[in-house]
């Protein structure tokens, strides 16, 4: 696995190196600065498989550098490991924004950062042979139908605020809890007939209409505090970071609306009809690292229950009322 190390301190990069030496993980490139390593990324023929940042560096900083590498397209899923001093919430919240994979903080132990690196080099195999089982052909070309592996697949929508992978979202968590998670609440978001949408279109049209869901999530959850993530298939989760009351019918008849402006349709002209179900919300509060994934299933196990249960007439409201009970 081809690692990029980037922190400011010398000793530290030093240190990094005989960490991984003694894991085997010796293809390791490091260097002192932002600038220095975007142009090593540009100048890379080989690209990079994994990037080690610390947060607090001058002129650009680590989480600058992890948005500079997610609008690069050869490195929009690369795994971004956050080594770091800063174990304040708001520079978690902000490097998982930004792009982050997964968050360590300094002083580290030895054992952790392996078992992370083994982690990611499991993860960086298996999308390596996704990718050589599913080439990617031109967008609108007939080879582009989708296959089970497409409809399976966390697609993480690029440029919408607040949407993350699915399992960085699971890492914010982990992260999270050894502070506190008091308010924090998560529910599911299903797609009802996503699957016989699925299998009638292109990769390109099944993955707009993943994007285009989640933008609406996104945009029916502002201004609250929040990460998304696409779930595989036509499921999202989210989780809510502040506090307050949350009103999955309410929720659920502003998603309906958004969605609905936004005409979706297929490359043909046909019209997509996206119907949204929302679950109800689960509480993230005194969970053990084991408690918060499970929740994160249960919430999209609550959303799946209320398929077939139909919600209400929508009442009027703002989506402030919505979050807040304003």
């Amino acid at each position: 696995m081809k690692i990029l190390a980037v922190d400011d301190d010398p000793v530290i990069l030093e240190l990094l190196v005989e960490v991984l030496r003694v894991a085997d993980f010796t293809n390791l490139t490091i260097c002192e600065s932002a600038k220095e390593a975007l142009d090593l990324i540009a100048k890379s023929t080989v690209p990079f498989d994994c990037f080690l940042l610390d947060i607090q560096m001058p002129a650009m900083d680590g989480i600058q550098l992890t948005s500079a590498i997610r609008k690069l397209p050869q490195h929009v899923e690369t795994p971004i490991l956050m080594i770091t001093a800063m174990s304040e919430r708001t520079y978690i919240d902000s490097a998982f924004s930004a792009g982050a994979s997964d968050y360590i903080t300094k002083p580290f132990e030895i054992g952790e950062v392996h078992a992370r690196l083994r982690l990611i080099e499991e993860l960086v195999m298996q999308r390596k042979m996704r990718d050589d089982r599913n080439p990617v052909p031109p967008p609108r070309s007939a080879q582009s139908i989708a296959t089970e592996d497409d409809f399976a697949k966390r697609l993480v929508p690029a440029d919408i605020d607040g949407v993350i992978d699915y399992l960085a979202l699971e890492n914010y968590l982990l992260q999270i809890s050894r502070i506190s998670t008091f308010g924090m609440q998560a529910f599911g978001i299903v797609v009802p007939g996503m699957e016989r949408m699925f299998l009638a279109s292109s990769v390109f049209e099944y993955e707009s209409a993943i994007s285009d869901i989640a933008e609406a999530i996104s945009d029916t959850l502002k201004p609250c505090d929040f990460f998304v993530a696409h779930a595989g298939a036509g499921e999202f989760v989210v989780v809510l970071t502040g506090g307050g009351p949350f009103d999955a019918q309410r929720y659920q008849h502003e998603l309906t609306a958004a969605v609905e402006v936004m005409d979706l349709c297929y490359c043909d002209g046909r019209p997509l009809v996206v119907r949204p179900v929302v679950g109800d919300a689960l509480s993230l509060q005194m969970k053990s690292s084991r408690g918060i994934t499970n929740t994160l299933v249960q919430a999209l196990a609550n959303a799946e229950s209320c398929v077939d249960r139909p919600r209400e007439a929508a009442p009027r409201s703002s989506v402030l009322k919505v979050l807040f009970g304003a």
